[in-house]
């Protein structure tokens, strides 16, 4: 065969052939340019997620670093400052404090000592800006406007003097500051800044737990949890010493994970659909490209003119992805890097960010899908050779004589012959099990194709679940603002004072008298507390206080022990006391069984572990005394039951450990004790708000207008009292608005990828069935031919449907909800409940049936028209 130099010629006709058929053109590039769409999408958001990551690290922690770790040695400093993978390592220590001025007597500022790294390197990228210089002189400080007016001096410039009284431990005294320089930015701001020269004269050390800590950058951008562990066990830390790292390098390979699946989920499914499409074509047009090759087109030309079609459907795909990812990444992406936890709080808003390598990216991955999914089809072509071209037909190559007799075997079982009947009882006897039958076996037939169509179709609905879930569940798994999860924690402020006489009730009859007139307020459940001693003994107050000291202290518990022995009241704790309903949720949470009725009436206690190195057989059936603070004659002894970790029921956490009875007991112990805490949980809205309202939710918890009202009643009572100033509160209310203020439109976001995926999903349904409704013409032709009604044909068709949506659910159930509960606990930072919202899934599910089942109706309308002639001689 003689090749002829027809290169341009049959580009022209690759043109040509994708005008011809504009429809199938037009899906094949739809399929390309959704799958370039979410890959430069998909990549936008990774690349903007983690520059956004690392501003607001900068912006939260006040400094560009990766880890930090309280109190350091010299060694370990060295050790840091050896480290290959360590780019910088900076210094700071706390100094003291500023214990009153003349205008305020509890100002909660800081002295902090920086070293040069700490000041000029890390903490650079989070100022704003810096006047003046930092301290040298020993009164000098650098100070920021935020931390003056907390003391006061609003107003006062560099080079300007203050007076305040400078506290560090028991010692306070009146110092006069002159101002070196001022600065601002992001972290705390609560800070004054002083010299080395002040700091060494204060008596604390970069060991000290309590006051040094050293800030390590790394020069790997994604710190590994194998890195992390490496640092750790490199630093050797000592009991007391605590490192955190500032990046959630976990959630961060997390999110590297997620784009990489979404884009192979989305490559997957353009793949899927476009070599469907393409396998269809090339089959439907084997005699034409036979034709060619009779005329003179070689093998190598015929190549040419299939990947010539694709490389213009990808062509126009990926140009026509990229320029809309472009236009919507401005919306779109700012939403997405806000639902994964970027916060920019005053800092501004998100900025999309663009690197060449994500078109580098999206152009290689949807280049690489349209390309392998056109190459078989090219193959198929190719090696189809024009004789077997003239005779090729998609469908079964068996005559009809063929396929009657094996249709006869499907209806009447074997033997081939159609038994003798009576006139109509072929429609009724056991025609729905053949036609189930006949359904099933036509998936099976080829089971390939019919798993791509399935798993492109659970893709789709994978990601919803997953997107759902997730959004739903945001404020649940992120955010918990007490541990019995009361609609509003109220807490007395007063009680972290130092001296006893300041410490008020705030919560006093008159207060508590009002709260319960307010309408609408179903619980209100006290905390209370009392300060008391627990006098040394051998067996379990010393055991406790020699663990305290190894976990807290930076100095042995040998030079305490006989002050300890003497004067039990300089070591202070707190007796708390608890209602039954909280007992018995610590009961459940304690995970061990403790006697209700022994508690409740005084005889068992819990106590608070403090992250101590003790378990619960180390102190259970212990007895532990306390003493009402100044009066050790009034004393208590209780058996101890266990221990708990969670700290919602401390109050003043003191050397001792903080024993927790019955309020009952407290109540009989000291005239009036303090209530540190109150949780208040507001009255049931006529829906039910159990398991089912939760699992048909669709956006969350939703607060009602009447639970609004209650606690706007609430926060006025408390303004309205003399100490409005010394309380504080968590509202689950203002909690569930910020979740959803921060979501933004992440819930359209989600829908919308999952919309596509579907959509692609969908495309690829569509075209595989029509394909198969077209190849099995003559199959429908015979059956009709042999007593078959159309109505029995379209039942059989619509059960082909629905047996491809089963089995996408099927999928979606088993692999989607894997994936989804699996990324579910990464993020499930409070425990709570794994629950699938109900009514999205029921909706999800509803559509794709109807889909899946209009689709079939469809393509049997359009054959419908025509005979049982026109199906048989019609080519294939």
């Amino acid at each position: 065969m003689l090749r002829n130099h027809n290169m341009q010629i049959i580009s022209r006709m690759a043109v040509r052939t994708l005008k011809s058929h504009k429809r199938r053109s037009l899906t094949l590039i739809l399929a390309a340019l959704l799958s370039a769409f979410m890959i430069f999408c998909v990549f936008t958001v990774g690349v903007t997620y983690f520059q956004m990551q690392r501003l607001q690290n900068i912006r939260m922690s006040g400094g560009e670093f990766d880890a930090i770790m309280y109190g350091v040695s010299d060694e370990q400093k060295k050790s840091c400052e050896e480290n290959p993978n360590i780019l910088r390592a900076g210094v700071s220590a706390m100094s003291g404090y500023v214990a009153e001025t003349e205008f305020d007597g509890t100002p909660n500022v800081v002295f902090m000592w920086a070293d040069e790294v700490w000041w000029n390197e890390i903490m650079t990228p989070a100022r704003k800006w810096v006047k003046g210089r930092y301290p040298v002189e020993e009164n000098e400080v650098m100070v920021t406007e935020y931390a003056l007016e907390k003391c006061g001096f609003k107003g006062l410039k560099t080079g300007d003097e203050f007076t305040a009284v400078y506290g560090a431990g028991d010692v306070k005294q009146e110092t006069t500051f002159r101002i070196s320089g001022i600065w601002d930015g992001y972290g705390d701001k609560s800070v004054f800044f002083v010299s080395e020269k002040f700091y060494r004269q204060t008596g604390f050390e970069p060991a000290d737990v309590a006051s040094g800590r050293i800030c390590v950058q790394f020069r790997q951008r994604l710190i590994t949890q194998r890195m992390q562990e490496e640092f750790i066990e490199a630093m050797n830390l000592r009991k007391q010493q605590r490192l955190f790292f500032t990046v959630d390098s976990a959630f961060s390979v997390q999110i590297l994970l997620g784009i990489a699946g979404l884009v192979l989920v989305t490559s997957l499914c353009a793949y899927l659909l476009i070599y469907n499409i393409m396998y269809l074509t090339v089959a439907g047009n084997i005699r034409y490209y036979g034709l060619l090759q009779t005329i003179g087109m070689t093998g190598r030309q015929l190549r040419y003119l299939v990947r010539r079609q694709m490389l213009l459907i990808g062509g126009i795909g990926i140009l026509g992805g990229i320029v809309l990812g472009s236009g919507v990444s401005f919306l779109v992406v700012p939403s997405v890097v806000k639902a994964l936890g970027i916060r920019m709080g005053k800092g501004g808003d998100i900025q999309v960010t663009f690197h060449p390598m994500i078109l580098v990216l999206t152009v290689l991955f949807t280049g690489i899908t349209v390309f392998a999914a056109g190459r078989k089809p090219g193959k198929m072509a190719v090696v189809c050779s024009p004789m077997e071209a003239l005779g090729y037909r998609p469908c079964e190559s068996q005559g009809v004589r063929a396929v009657k007799q094996s249709l006869l075997e499907k209806l009447f079982g074997r033997g081939g012959t159609e038994p003798k009947r009576r006139r109509g009882s072929f429609r009724r006897a056991g025609s729905n099990d053949r036609i189930w039958r006949m359904a099933k076996e036509s998936i099976a037939k080829d089971k390939k194709k019919a798993g791509i169509v399935m798993l492109s179709l659970a893709a789709g609905m994978s990601v919803f679940l997953c997107m759902v879930t997730l959004l739903v569940s945001q404020g649940a798994r992120e955010y918990n603002p007490n541990f019995r999860d009361f609609d509003l924690m109220m807490k007395n402020d007063t009680i972290t004072k130092e001296k006893q006489e300041e410490r008020v009730q705030i919560f006093d009859g008159k207060v508590m008298e009002k709260l319960k007139e307010i309408e609408g307020i179903r619980e209100i459940d006290p905390l209370v507390y009392t300060e008391i001693a627990v006098p040394w003994e051998a067996d379990f107050a010393d055991q406790w206080m020699r663990k305290f000291y190894e976990m807290w202290m930076t100095i042995p518990y040998e030079e305490d022990l006989q002050e300890y022995k003497d004067f039990p009241e300089n070591f202070g704790s707190s007796l708390v006391g608890i209602g039954k309903e909280d007992f018995e949720a610590l009961n459940e949470l304690a995970g061990q069984t403790v006697d209700e009725e022994d508690f409740l009436r005084g005889k068992t206690c819990l106590l608070y572990r403090n992250s101590l190195d003790l378990e619960n057989d180390d102190v259970k059936g212990k007895r532990v005394t306390c003493t009402e603070y100044g009066n050790r004659e009034n004393a208590l002894t209780f058996e101890i039951a266990g221990l708990i970790d969670g700290n919602d029921y401390t109050a003043l956490l003191g050397y001792p450990p903080t024993i927790i009875v019955s309020r009952q007991v407290v109540e009989e112990f000291v005239e009036e004790p303090l209530i540190f805490k109150i949780g208040l949980r507001y009255e049931e809205d006529k829906k039910n708000e159990g398991i089912w309202r939760r699992m048909v939710q669709t956006g969350g918890y939703q607060p009602s207008k009447a639970h609004e009202d209650t606690e706007a009643s609430i926060l006025a009572v408390m303004d309205d009292s003399p100490y409005r100033r010394d309380y504080s509160y968590g509202s689950k209310i203002e909690m569930m608005n910020e979740v959803k203020k921060a979501q933004g439109n992440m819930m359209e976001v989600g829908i919308g990828v999952a919309l596509i995926l579907a959509f692609i999903g969908v495309m690829n349904y569509v075209n595989t069935f029509i394909g198969n409704i077209q190849n099995k013409r003559v199959e429908i032709a015979i059956l009709e031919s042999i007593g078959m009604t159309g109505r029995q044909v379209r039942k059989m068709l619509l059960l082909e449907g629905l047996l491809y949506a089963l089995g996408a659910w099927v999928v979606t159930a088993v692999g989607g909800t894997a994936v989804t509960y699996g990324i579910y606990q990464s993020v499930n930072y409070m425990g709570a409940d794994f629950m699938v919202p109900l009514l999205p899934v029921l909706g999800m599910m509803a559509v794709s049936a109807a889909v899946c089942v209009s689709v079939p109706a469809a393509a049997y309308r359009s054959i419908e028209k025509g005979g049982i002639v026109e199906y048989i001689v019609m080519p294939c």
